[in-house]
């Protein structure tokens, strides 16, 4: 009866306080706000004509709108924010037999980014209490500004940092460095000037291309669905078509092509005469492909590179997390047995592979690594980038790549030739 008692007392408890911290946490202007800073990617998904650009730049200025000059909860703008923008990633554990985990991941996902912001604002309240106490100012605004725009560069989870908001103005091709960013944000703080600095801002800020290098260079574009890409029947198939390729660019007298990620699925460095067949193609043409490594009872992830009968491989600097390998030392083995059959994690190189295609110099990049700011530091102009999005279709995570890429470099001053499975291959010039 004890027992019973203490249920029933417990249990308007409980109500309550879930009750208060949903009214605290969860208004529509956290909805309005995380769908219109949304909206641009998926529209740019779609489309990246000028009235696509012109309705990016409308939701992307009203929905920085809604979340600096209204009341607008964190951790719930950070959930949604975190839902509409990485729903994806939870996409490929299908692959792996994971299904029944895609809505437990998807849930995390979210609930991570919402916490992310919830810290965030109790940062913020705590310090903008601490200010007012000497100026009276709006500080809790301005210091939510401080963050969006620096103070997420911060936060990486397993080296993820995909959330960039400055990206969403590359959807209507703007480049905004950190300080504009701020200005753009902190006009929304000041009564009835903000009108006029946001057309200067976007004149001031339009985005320029590059020259390209004196190279004439094909990207491959594939559609090979993820189900099929490992599959052994059809892997001749896509030796076959890979060989295609090949000789297509010759005949069109390009000087290199580029194959998507895994373009080879195998380890391309165990079938000499596959390596064999290639060497002699690279005499007319530089091939840059995408395949597995086998080195020391060792797998790698590698980009393949054949000119003029010699052999280049470049193994992947930086992995997936826990795509390619699970970011907890201690419990990788435990994790590999119960989720991934007991796949051993990938190795990886010291650092990011460079190489030369005549008198320029090139980075490589494979997939996840062409979205990371450390790659872009680097002193060579030029990136070959390649990819399989294969593995998240169908949603907007090439979209969300693409953008990443052009904000970098727009930001370095990189090109970056980009091959994909399942996205239509793309060069980057300067953000554009």
């Amino acid at each position: 009866m004890i027992e019973l008692n203490l249920v029933a007392e417990l249990q308007p408890r409980i109500k309550n306080s879930c009750l208060s911290f949903f009214k605290k946490n969860f208004n529509t202007n956290s909805l309005i706000s995380a769908i219109f800073l949304s909206i641009p990617i998926y529209l740019y998904h779609i489309n990246e004509n000028i009235f696509i650009q012109f309705l990016c730049a409308v939701f992307t200025i009203l929905g920085f709108f809604i979340l600096i000059k209204k009341n607008t909860p964190l951790f719930s703008f950070g959930s949604f924010i975190g839902l509409f923008w990485f729903w994806w990633i939870s996409l490929s554990f299908k692959y792996y037999n994971l299904t029944w985990l895609i809505p437990i991941v998807t849930i995390l996902i979210a609930m991570g980014y919402g916490l992310i912001f919830k810290f965030a604002e109790i940062a913020i309240n705590f310090i903008s209490q601490k200010l007012n106490n000497y100026y009276e100012f709006n500080w809790e605004k301005t210091l939510l500004i401080i963050f969006i725009v620096f103070g997420l560069d911060f936060i990486k989870p397993f080296t993820f940092d995909w959330l960039k908001f400055d990206i969403l103005f590359l959807t209507f091709n703007h480049y905004l460095n950190k300080f504009v960013f701020f200005i753009f944000l902190f006009s929304f703080l000041i009564k009835r000037t903000y009108f006029f600095l946001i057309p200067l801002i976007l004149i001031t800020t339009t985005l320029k291309p590059l020259p390209l290098p004196n190279i004439k260079i094909k990207l491959i574009s594939t559609y090979i669905p993820q189900e099929k890409k490992w599959d052994k029947n059809y892997i001749s198939t896509q030796i076959q078509n890979n060989l295609s390729y090949i000789q297509q660019a010759i005949k069109e007298k390009y000087e290199v092509v580029v194959l998507p990620e895994s373009a080879f699925p195998l380890f391309l460095n165990l079938h000499p005469k596959l390596l064999q067949k290639l060497k002699e193609l690279s005499q007319k043409i530089t091939i840059i492909t995408g395949a597995l490594h086998y080195k020391n009872k060792n797998f790698y992830n590698s980009t393949y590179i054949f000119k003029k009968g010699k052999i280049k491989i470049l193994d992947k600097h930086l992995l997936v997390p826990f795509g390619e390998y699970i970011p907890f030392p201690i419990f990788q083995k435990e994790i590999n047995k119960i989720f991934f059959n007991g796949a051993s994690d990938y190795k990886t190189s010291k650092d990011f592979g460079e190489f030369k295609i005549k008198n320029y110099k090139f980075l490589n990049a494979i997939c996840y690594e062409a979205t990371i700011e450390k790659l872009y530091q680097k002193k060579p102009k030029y990136i070959i980038a390649i990819s399989n999005m294969a593995w998240f279709y169908p949603s907007i995570a090439p979209t969300l790549q693409k953008l990443l890429i052009k904000f970098y470099s727009a930001k370095y001053k990189k090109i970056i030739f980009h091959s994909l499975n399942f996205y239509k291959s793309y060069i980057v010039k300067g953000g554009i």
